[in-house]
């Protein structure tokens, strides 16, 4: 995509309204004609644009399809399959006493739970902090029911 551009009708129009080097003003009757014209030929242009679209649309002026290659299909990394969800891990972890997270990241690592992510501590937070399903009283977490 190209940088917008400015019409050309809105610059002679700001360089008619503005001042000249001399600081004398350009003259009104002037610039209008010089407005007029910049005008003209956008309109010109936008006309033969149009043109060009209605002639490609009509299939009078279509272009013979071409044959794309087929890309090489990528091979994807398979996902991670845990035994446990790990909403169901954490409550594993803290169900015999409320555990901090640090505690709950590696009772969780210990049953074999693995993160895909380069950040679990976030994951276990989102996990711990979703839908009151866990109880925090002083920063340890329990199951909520």
């Amino acid at each position: 995509m190209s940088a917008r551009k400015i019409p050309a009708y809105s610059l002679v129009f700001q360089k008619a309204r503005s001042y000249k080097a001399g600081s004398m003003k350009i003259d009104p009757l002037k610039g209008y004609l010089q407005f007029q014209a910049a005008l003209q030929r956008e309109k010109a242009a936008l006309e033969k644009r149009l043109e060009e679209i209605n002639h490609a649309l009509s299939g009078q002026g279509a272009a013979k399809p071409t044959v794309v290659a087929a890309l090489p299909r990528r091979v994807g990394v398979r996902r991670l399959k845990n035994k446990l969800s790990l909403r169901q891990a954490i409550i594993r972890a803290t169900s015999t006493k409320p555990l901090t997270k640090e505690e709950i990241l590696k009772a969780v690592l210990k049953m074999g739970y693995r993160f895909v992510t380069k950040k679990p501590m976030a994951t276990l937070n989102s996990v711990l902090y979703a839908k009151r399903r866990f109880k925090n009283r002083n920063g340890r977490f329990s199951p909520a029911k």
